[in-house]
């Protein structure tokens, strides 16, 4: 009974294990190409087994971050090389270019495509594009060639130069013949050279009796695979195979820390099969330094080393900062003759201050930095115009460490260089157009007060004390400023006028001159401010009422000069793919240049059209 109720308990678990689903296989990867080609940046060229995740690189037995991982399925730029030489006449090339068709209405959207012809010479038949309609075009009026020869290694080079100008990270090359080269300028190595440079994974096809070895080398060097169609009634599945192969194919880029002559071990995965590669270039030896081998390797010898290095660097930084000998010794002879209380040495921060008003007084020439200090003193910053200069200079290598971080390419760098240099200015002249604009709109009760000042029997001084004593910022900042400059023994007149000056304010000069008119001329300076006052009431309503009429025009302005750059965030967001060659190519970025000088041209003109001056 007991024997019964054990073989019917093993039976029921060998059910149950029968029944119980399989586990899904492991993902494998197998690394086809290591390219050090850019060192120190390293490009991988991974074929994972089908529905594997993306592949996760490691150097040297610990993981890689921030690695630049792409799928070949994805987005990439392809090109289609067919030979059309004379052995391709009749059924194989219209089979070759059915086939080609058929590749092509397989593509995703965000693939760039283009075709190449060979022949006695190679020919780019379309440039690269989206849409398929020039490429479709291009296969059915293809024809064979009328002269014989087989430029198969040209059509390679050919076809690596035009790959490489694309922005995408995948870079593809399909290259369909069915003989050898005969006729081309390059040789194998040429083609073997351009395809690594150009970073393009090629997929050979050799129909019937192609000579296949250097099809293989050539497919074998850049990553790619070699098929071989016995006719052409199985190019179809074949270009059906590679794009198959295409979406289990991924490209992995990421910068190493080694050192040329080191030895580096890759590897998919932590359990991945690891492959040696020692990184090109002389050998860094340490073996007659005076520094030890483990010092400079380990990495806590290289913390150590940068930390003595920053501290020999804090040290020279205080050295330069201490005072010279001259000014050791005057100082010296102060404390024997001065009294006690003017013997204290100055702080590190009233060096600096120093320091800061040397290279001020040093850049003081030119129209630039007058308009500088004119910016700074309208804005009300209570520093100097080197500071300024000094901060955005500083928010300039701190953008620019930020997108070295990031990973942004030497374009991406300079633009965020110049974008933090530009921030403290744009920030300083946002601030002084509105404190002028503040000023401007209290410069009519300040007329009024010093106008009843005065008809009480005051002078000027006094009517301008009270508003600079009890008025609202900026206007009793400024007046006050006056009328220290006045008690310096400044003229008063030329004081006003130098606050006009300073501030930059249409209304506030119209005052000063009323002022002096009638300095010179005399008369009632109480009715003169009254009067004033009006006129800068009147004229300051009249401005509101155009902006009011031409808010319409100022907000169409501000609109188109945004739609550009708004239309770039929804696209990147839409299809992230779409903006990579103005991100990632030399002509992408001479176009970012041109579209942005033409926005600011753009935007220029319609704020001088919606800018009515009231």
């Amino acid at each position: 009974m007991r024997r019964t109720a054990a073989g019917a308990g093993l039976l029921a678990a060998l059910t149950l294990v029968a029944a119980a689903p399989a586990s899904p296989a492991a993902p494998r990867y197998e690394l086809r190409r290591v390219d050090l080609s850019s060192y120190p940046l390293v490009r991988l060229v991974v074929r994972s087994s089908r529905g594997a995740p993306a592949p996760v690189p490691y150097a040297d037995g610990r993981r890689v971050h921030g690695a630049d991982v792409e799928n070949l399925g994805g987005a990439k730029a392809v090109v289609l090389a067919i030979d059309r030489s004379q052995s391709m006449r009749g059924t194989p090339l219209a089979r070759a270019t059915d086939a080609a068709a058929g590749f092509l209405r397989r593509k995703r959207s965000a693939d760039e495509v283009a075709i190449v012809s060979f022949g006695p010479r190679s020919l780019a038949q379309t440039t690269f594009a989206r849409a398929t309609i020039d490429a479709d075009n291009a296969l059915s009026s293809l024809s064979t060639a009328s002269r014989p020869g087989t430029a198969l290694w040209d059509a390679v080079v050919l076809s690596a130069s035009q790959l490489r100008k694309q922005g995408l990270l995948g870079r593809v090359l399909v290259l369909l013949t069915d003989g050898r080269d005969v006729g081309s300028v390059a040789t194998l190595a040429d083609a073997v050279r351009a395809v690594q440079r150009a970073k393009v994974v090629v997929y050979a096809i050799a129909l019937g009796h192609a000579d296949r070895a250097p099809l293989g080398r050539l497919a074998h060097a850049s990553g790619g695979s070699l098929y071989g169609a016995a006719t052409s009634d199985v190019l179809a599945a074949v270009y059906g195979r590679i794009a198959r192969e295409l979406s289990r194919t991924w490209s992995v880029s990421f910068p190493t820390s080694a050192r040329p002559g080191d030895t580096l071990t890759l590897s998919l995965g932590r359990t991945g099969a690891r492959v040696p590669v020692v990184v090109p270039g002389p050998r860094v030896s340490v073996s007659g330094s005076w520094l030890p081998s483990r010092l400079v390797r380990s990495p806590a010898g290289v913390a150590a080393t940068a930390l003595v290095a920053a501290v020999v660097v804090f040290l020279v930084a205080l050295r330069l900062l201490a005072l010279p000998a001259a000014e050791r010794s005057r100082r010296l002879v102060l404390s024997h003759t001065e009294p006690r209380a003017r013997r204290a040495r100055p702080s590190r921060r009233a060096r600096l201050a120093s320091a800061v008003a040397a290279l001020d007084r040093s850049l003081r020439r030119g129209r630039q930095w007058e308009q500088l200090e004119r910016l700074v003193s309208r804005a009300g910053i209570p520093v100097s115009a080197s500071t300024l200069l000094l901060g955005g200079l500083a928010a300039a290598v701190a953008c620019s460490l930020l997108a070295l971080l990031l990973g942004v390419s030497g374009f991406g760098v300079v633009l965020a260089f110049v974008v933090g240099f530009a921030v403290p200015l744009v920030a300083a002249r946002i601030v002084a157009r509105r404190r002028v604009s503040a000023f401007d709109d209290q410069l009519p009760d300040v007329l009024a007060t010093v106008a009843s000042t005065l008809r009480v029997g005051h002078g000027l001084k006094a009517g301008l004390q009270a508003v600079a004593d009890d008025g609202p910022q900026p206007a009793s900042g400024e007046l006050r400023r006056v009328l220290s400059e006045a008690r310096l023994g400044r003229p008063l007149d030329e004081a006003l006028i130098s606050m006009c000056e300073r501030l930059g304010s249409d209304d506030l000069m119209y005052v000063a001159t009323a002022v002096d008119v009638q300095s010179r001329v005399g008369g009632s300076l109480a009715g003169v401010f009254e009067t004033v006052a009006e006129t800068v009431r009147q004229r300051q309503q009249h401005r509101r009422r155009v902006r009011a009429l031409t808010a319409s025009g100022r907000a169409s302005a501000t609109v188109l000069s945004l739609l550009p750059f708004v239309l770039v965030v929804l696209v990147s967001l839409v299809n992230p793919h779409y903006m990579l060659p103005f991100l990632r190519s030399g002509t992408g970025h001479v176009l970012i240049l041109v579209s942005l000088v033409s926005i600011s041209i753009g935007a220029l003109l319609l704020a001088r059209i919606a800018n009515v001056k009231g």
